[in-house]
């Protein structure tokens, strides 16, 4: 087996699976396994392979082909220009969680003591990003997952700012109940909760269905309860005038904004879309 024969083989296999991108997710499979870069397979197409690397290489590849995620199989997804690690247990990131990170920059925020709750967060995407891009604040990171809770403390060790994130074990804004001194310093709360209706689950693409977790993915029967939750707990943590800032899935803003008018307790500053127009992130003022 060479190189070249090696990459046709890749195509092959992950095109047949239904992989839409299958010539450069060969390439990086093989890349992360064996080395061999896109320039190798073009200027050292007859390189020859031993046999294991090559059983080494057909057994990424058939993982792919069975449909588990690209990033879990490399261990890592890029966020806002940062390396994170991934693995089964964590929520893969997305591009339009960044949208977050951009709405809290678009805050009239004292950035001199500020502190950030990032909650449910995960793989620490968000909060490691926060500490990165806002090198005054604190952060706090809670997830009701111990699995996601050492991949995010991986994450701000790998990116070395472990230093100013508290991650904290327990469901939403639950951790903060027995350190009330310290919740009563926050001023903006993050969130990207789990917005699937359960219904819908089933209908999702089998490489999130089957391998991400349920428990980051499933938000009740319509998808919203961890909104109303967190629209009404954090009225118990936020001072007058802190913020509220969330992720959302495709067609849940006017819910959402129904929940909020019926509580009459925010303040709607902006609901920001993604690239494609689709809204995806409000931010909410706590009155006075």
């Amino acid at each position: 087996m060479t190189y070249a024969s090696a990459f046709r083989e890749g195509v092959a296999c992950l095109s047949t699976a239904g992989v839409a991108n299958a010539a450069n997710e060969t390439v990086w499979l093989l890349e992360a396994t064996l080395g061999i870069s896109r320039l190798d397979i073009h200027v050292k197409p007859h390189t020859l392979l031993n046999d294991s690397s090559w059983t080494e290489a057909t057994h990424v590849l058939s993982r792919r082909a069975e449909g588990e995620p690209l990033q879990y199989i490399l261990g890592t997804q890029e966020f806002r220009g940062l390396d994170m690690s991934v693995r089964p247990g964590g929520l893969i990131p997305r591009p339009e969680t960044e949208l977050i990170l951009d709405e809290v920059h678009s805050l009239p925020l004292n950035r001199d003591h500020l502190q950030i709750a990032d909650i449910g967060t995960g793989s620490g995407c968000l909060a490691v990003a926060l500490a990165k891009e806002i090198p005054g604040a604190m952060i706090y990171a809670t997830d009701c997952s111990e699995v996601a809770l050492e991949l995010a403390k991986h994450n701000a060790s790998r990116h070395k700012v472990q230093d100013r994130i508290t991650f904290l074990h327990g469901d939403l804004l639950e951790p903060f109940n027995a350190m009330p001194e310290r919740a009563a310093e926050i001023s903006v709360l993050v969130a990207n909760p789990p917005y699937i209706p359960t219904g819908q689950l089933d209908c999702l693409p089998s490489e999130v269905r089957d391998y991400e977790p349920h428990l980051a993915l499933d938000g009740g029967s319509d998808g919203l309860m961890f909104y109303r939750r967190l629209l009404r707990e954090a009225l118990l943590m936020l001072p007058p005038g802190g913020w509220l800032v969330l992720e959302f899935g495709e067609g849940q803003a006017s819910s959402i904004c129904e929940d909020v008018k019926h509580l009459s307790t925010w303040n709607i500053r902006n609901i920001r879309p993604d690239n494609a127009g689709i809204e995806r992130v409000i931010s909410l003022e706590r009155k006075g």
